[in-house]
């Protein structure tokens, strides 16, 4: 059977149908292909980088949160930094430094053998100037005298101690032998 187009409107119900049928899947693919299919494909592109995107919000977000602590810390940490470069010696210091460290052993009734510099230690910020300590007096004076060089207002560290009994003093003394070390803070261009 051959229909005329034209004869169309005369057609029987199911053939009406089938025709609209028909344009409209026609209609709906073109609209699918030309319209649809391209914002889906871009949909599906930008859901897959949601994912990441969200991990990485959460992340920075985080970090924002964490912001005054670290901003806080920083301040505690650059305070700290600060008091300890303040009890560093100056250059000046240092005659007095030694002159202190003389009153010390001699409130504590020390006698001294050796207070001297030695050699100064550069470094790339702190210059290490050790002083040779050697002493004799008694087990409670030697104690009270480390324990006063340790609360110093100007950091003095003592290391490599040697503690023997002094065979050429009549009494009980007792021969201490260390190794003192103090910095001075000349900064990353090596001044202060």
């Amino acid at each position: 059977m051959e229909y005329d187009w034209r004869d169309l409107p005369f057609a029987p119900r199911w053939v009406k149908l089938s025709v609209w049928l028909f344009l409209g899947g026609i209609i709906l693919s073109l609209i699918w292909v030309v319209g649809i299919e391209p914002q889906h494909a871009q949909w599906q592109r930008v859901n897959q980088q949601e994912q990441p995107l969200k991990a990485q919000y959460r992340k920075l977000a985080h970090e924002v949160a964490g912001l005054p602590d670290v901003e806080a810390q920083l301040n505690a940490l650059n305070q700290q930094y600060n008091q300890l470069i303040a009890q560093l010696p100056e250059e000046e210091e240092l005659a007095e430094l030694l002159a202190g460290i003389s009153d010390v052993g001699g409130r504590h009734q020390l006698n001294f053998d050796t207070l001297a510099w030695r050699p100064r230690r550069q470094g790339q910020w702190l210059d290490a100037i050790p002083i040779d300590i050697v002493l004799h007096g008694q087990y409670r004076d030697i104690g009270a005298f480390s324990a006063d060089i340790a609360a110093m207002t100007r950091l003095v560290s003592l290391q490599n101690f040697t503690l023997t009994r002094d065979q050429a003093s009549p009494a009980d003394d007792l021969r201490l032998s260390v190794s003192a070390t103090t910095y001075r803070y000349t900064g990353p261009d090596g001044r202060r």
